[in-house]
């Protein structure tokens, strides 16, 4: 018989708000690439949504450790250049989905994505959103994964810096 190792089981919970200062600090570690657009005040801004309870964010833990997170932003917060996309119905806004680095290729993004798609209807959302560097293909394989198809691409000059510096919005509907 052969003796198998237990693995530690990957966990997501709601980020506590004392916890914010450390995940920003993970974010700012794990998610920088030529991809992603991590502007300091934007993210501040961010997260004072989640403080004042606009959003929340969204951890995987492996015991202890956080090795994932996801930040989003409640119908009510959804930013004015996402609203066209949200066809009129009530639409979460994911900002960010970060994998240490150490994680990375395991399906965890993935796993956060389809949290927040089954909180959705908790804070009477019908439709998910969010988007990516155009050419980001890890992101692409992350979102395709979670379900999410692709609503449109355009230029982004302001926010993409590398590559085509096109994004792409994309977006899942929840059934009532």
């Amino acid at each position: 018989m052969a003796v198998t190792e237990d693995k530690p089981m990957i966990k997501f919970r709601q980020a506590a708000l004392d916890e914010l200062g450390s995940l920003k600090k993970f974010l700012f570690e794990y998610g920088p690439n030529p991809w992603n657009y991590l502007p300091e005040e934007g993210l501040n801004n961010t997260f004072s949504l989640i403080a004042n309870n606009q959003g929340e964010a969204l951890v995987a833990c492996e015991g202890e450790t956080i090795i994932g997170l996801a930040i989003f932003f409640y119908p009510s917060a959804l930013p004015e250049s996402f609203r066209q996309f949200a066809q009129s119905k009530s639409a979460i806004y994911i900002a960010e989905v970060v994998v240490h680095s150490d994680y990375s290729g395991r399906g965890i993004g993935s796993q956060l994505l389809s949290e927040v798609i089954a909180i959705a209807p908790c804070h009477h959302a019908t439709k998910v959103l969010l988007d990516r560097h155009e050419e980001n293909a890890p992101s692409a394989g992350m979102m395709r994964k979670a379900g999410f198809v692709e609503i449109c691409t355009f230029e982004d000059l302001q926010r993409r810096h590398s590559g085509s510096r096109k994004t792409t919005v994309l977006g899942i509907d929840i059934p009532n």
